[in-house]
């Protein structure tokens, strides 16, 4: 049977303390590999990006190594300060992010940013826009030159580099090398997010660290698979389509797939993520390759066969979730940060059993995984003198404190009493927490924020899981190669082009048009722009070379 059956996770139980973690927003779900990419052109990478510092204050239980996070089985216990001096001078610092969770309630009436404000040593005037708002107004804020001391960067403003060079601080004497040292948590960054802070050999922000964590994988209810005999593994696309049909019965309401699993089909087919890069410097994207049409197949079948959640065979549904952790449809595409919501979503107890697969590529060998972009945003400053600019970054530096460490327990969980209480050593939000705190509705980490640890409190089990997933998948996994380079043309028309290729593919993969009707949409694409995104960006692979 599968070589992967071995290597299955399986994660098994009820909310425990997941609820509270699960209610956490994140942003990363509107950045995945389609969108625009964040990045630069630098000329000299060795001389430019920060040198990585990591910060070896608090000891993990497992030490995530290339690209895998660490691994804490609970909070540590006893945390301690990992800075002495506030770094605000009394003086107001204003910002502005957008947010997918509601607005918390502002300082005079939210003890933890009172606090917060308190502990930073200055006043933080937040501007927070739903994130459905927040690009047009950020273009209006640029337009009146308005933007504050720190701001996310929308990055599909319309040339760029342009307005990062005219309105934003060039952060490269203060950053740039050894010069991050005077800034310790940021420094514990790692160098694959500062790369898409780089814009024409200059650094122009603060990277929204992300690391592999948007990563696209399968999650199956092995609950579900159980009780029809059915095992979740497959060594191969045969195998896949197998065992969609051993668990698909309309007529008791049950299909394998929440939606077509499009991301992982690419990669089981051996495509290595959007764009590839060869030794010459020649970059193609995922959908000109041979094995594009393949995948199209494939996911035609899939839903020819009836295999897809019917109101899921149009694309990403917003029930999916729900599908999902009901047991209407057993296999779902989604990434590590899902895990958390579907044990929130539980309402089985034990009898729970959730999988992570290692999805086999066409050797059988574990498929190159697309790695989400190490960055959710990146963050930039307003032009302002040298003291100031200091003073903002030590401010940005106290909101990238570490895992583990004092501060990172207030920023993520307020204060003992009000905002959270102690389950043994695990910090659990109360419901102002969840109103209040960054762990709750609080976005201050779309400023900036430390790196992304595997941590599900009071699931050590979880925790286990995800990094046993981790330590097969990763090492296969790619990047698309564009990830720190700057196209114009796609900034300025990439949306365009994204929605073309998402209804041509939708047309296909719904039988409406045939699956050779992917060779004008291919030329389409490259007469619309596309080889102009790909010209650009071997433009600044070479200068980056």
């Amino acid at each position: 049977m599968s070589t992967f059956i071995s290597r299955r996770n399986v994660l098994r139980g009820g909310l425990g303390g997941l609820a509270a973690l699960a209610a956490a927003p994140t942003l990363a779900g509107c950045s995945d590999s389609s969108g625009a990419e964040p990045g630069g052109d630098p000329s000299g990478p060795a001389a430019v990006l920060p040198t990585y510092i990591p910060y070896e204050g608090v000891q993990p239980d497992i030490v995530g190594e290339g690209g895998i996070p660490h691994v804490f089985f609970a909070y540590p216990s006893d945390p301690q300060p990992a800075t002495s001096e506030k770094p605000g001078d009394g003086e107001p610092v204003s910002a502005s992010m957008g947010t997918f969770a509601p607005i918390p309630p502002t300082a005079d009436r939210n003890p933890y940013w009172a606090e917060l404000n308190e502990r930073v040593g200055s006043e933080l005037q937040l501007s927070i826009t739903p994130g459905a708002d927040y690009p047009q107004r950020f273009a209006t804020a640029v337009a009146g030159d308005n933007l504050g001391d720190i701001f996310n960067v929308d990055d599909s403003l319309s040339q760029l580099p342009q307005f990062l060079e005219a309105k934003c601080q060039d952060l490269t004497e203060f950053l740039a090398g050894d010069a991050i040292a005077d800034y310790p948590f940021l420094a514990n960054l790692p160098t694959d997010s500062w790369r898409g802070t780089v814009f024409n050999g200059r650094i122009y922000g603060l990277p929204v660290q992300r690391g592999i964590t948007g990563s696209q994988i399968i999650f199956t209810r092995d609950d579900l698979f159980e009780a029809r005999g059915v095992d979740p593994s497959f060594a191969g696309l045969d195998e896949f389509l197998q065992l969609c049909r051993d668990m698909t019965d309309p007529q008791g309401n049950a299909w394998a797939l929440t939606e077509i699993p499009f991301v992982v089909l690419q990669s089981m087919v051996g495509i290595t993520n959007e764009w590839m890069v060869d030794d010459a410097g020649a970059f193609t994207h995922a959908l000109e390759v041979p094995e594009q049409k393949d995948a199209l197949e494939f996911g035609r079948r899939l839903v020819e066969e009836g295999l897809v959640h019917p109101d899921g065979v149009g694309g990403a549904n917003a029930d999916a979730k729900a599908w999902f952790s009901q047991g209407s449809a057993a296999v779902i595409e989604d990434t590590y940060t899902a895990v958390a919501g579907f044990f929130a979503r539980n309402t089985i107890g034990d009898a729970y059993r959730l999988g992570l697969q290692v999805a086999p590529g066409p050797d059988g060998e574990p498929a190159p995984m697309w790695q989400g972009m190490p960055n959710n945003s990146f963050t930039s400053l307003a032009q302002a003198d040298p003291d100031r600019i200091r003073l903002l970054l030590q401010v940005l530096n106290y909101l990238a404190a570490p895992f583990g460490t004092e501060e990172h327990l207030f920023r993520s969980y307020g204060i003992e009493g009000v905002t959270f209480e102690f389950e043994g050593s695990e910090p659990v939000l109360t419901q102002d927490g969840l109103a209040y705190t960054s762990n709750g509705a609080f976005p201050v980490e779309y400023l900036v924020d430390a790196p992304k640890e595997t941590y599900f409190p009071g699931r050590p089990d979880v925790a286990q899981a995800v990094y046993d997933h981790q330590a097969v998948a990763v090492p296969a996994s790619s990047l698309t190669a564009s990830w720190g380079l700057y196209s114009e043309t796609q900034g300025r028309v990439g949306g365009q082009l994204t929605t073309m290729l998402n209804d041509a593919r939708n047309g296909i993969l719904l039988g409406r048009e045939p699956v050779d009707s992917w060779d004008e949409t291919v030329a389409s694409w490259k007469s619309g722009g596309g080889d102009d995104i790909r010209a650009e960006y071997e433009e600044a692979h070479a200068a980056q070379a």
